[in-house]
């Protein structure tokens, strides 16, 4: 399934992406397989990985080194510490991550796992792509939220949202339900709780939780409105472009998480080297591929 794009003597091939989930676990894949769920765009070129977007904590060092903000982190089983997530340092798309916890010792981790605790940093989450060390889009998410109508439980309002947005298996929400607890813990809730009415709970703090609703999404063309506010993405661009093999680099497509914070700071979580390509980016993979002089 690839694509050919031609233009008078000049073309170029592009490789299809699908999102699949293989032995329960999520991930690219080439081919449209019978696990395939989705159609994740396409690229220049066949998967593209380095250490950097494969490992958390590598990703954190490369940053750190740059100077740019990311939440602290504690690799220690015995760490005693303050609001916290735990991760693992290889895991995509918002897997094996527990919490949060408004303590440490609210949840072992697994050091041989790769688990570490990492500071739980509140506020909208930030997807930017970039095409070689140039931000070109990103998607600002707000939180998704339940508004709680002071009449029924916490645990009753999630399962009817939950059934709004698909038939689910009984096994299938209770998992949802069992990860939504710790989150309404650290909120001081339980799932048999009725709060009072006006009440806005957060229910997910993972990009691309299917709760979040489309209004809660900002996109934003970072060539048409690159402005003071997301200047530091530009400038962060070199650096995180540093981790690619140099002749790759220039037409890499990745991605990079982060959230930002009420007070306007950027805190930088990881990077992804085969992400979704979002249509905003096809213009300029499309320059790079072809010669600039037959696409005027």
């Amino acid at each position: 399934m690839q694509a050919l794009l031609r233009k008078d003597e000049f073309h170029c091939v592009l490789f299809p992406q699908f999102l699949a989930v293989v032995q329960g676990v999520s991930q690219y894949v080439a081919t449209l397989t019978d696990e395939a769920s989705h159609f994740a765009g396409w690229l220049p070129y066949r998967h593209r990985r380095w250490a950097e977007s494969t490992d958390k904590l590598l990703f954190k060092q490369l940053a750190q080194r740059a100077g740019l903000a990311v939440p602290p982190w504690w690799a220690l089983a015995d760490a005693d510490v303050p609001d916290v997530l735990v991760k693992r340092a290889r895991s995509s798309f918002g897997a094996q991550i527990k919490g949060p916890y408004r303590r440490s010792d609210e949840c072992a981790i697994d050091i041989a796992q790769g688990e570490y605790y990492e500071r739980f940093i509140e506020g909208r989450l930030l997807k930017v792509w970039y095409f070689g060390d140039k931000p070109v889009v990103l998607e600002l998410d707000e939180l998704p939220r339940l508004a709680c109508d002071g009449r029924v439980s916490v645990g009753e309002q999630f399962d009817r949202r939950a059934r709004l947005i698909r038939r689910r298996t009984p096994e299938e929400q209770e998992r949802l339900r069992h990860r939504l607890e710790p989150v309404l813990k650290y909120q001081g809730y339980e799932l048999d709780a009725v709060p009072p009415r006006g009440t806005r709970l957060v229910l997910e703090f993972r990009y691309g939780s299917e709760f979040m609703r489309p209004i809660d999404r900002r996109v934003i063309d970072l060539q048409a409105a690159i402005g003071d506010r997301w200047e530091p993405l530009s400038k962060a661009g070199p650096h995180f472009a540093s981790a690619i093999n140099p002749i790759e680099r220039a037409g890499t497509v990745f991605t990079v998480d982060a959230v930002l914070d009420a007070q306007g700071e950027f805190w930088f979580l990881e990077m992804n080297s085969n992400p979704t390509v979002h249509p905003l980016v096809y213009p300029h993979l499309i320059q790079s591929s072809l010669p600039r002089s037959v696409l005027t």
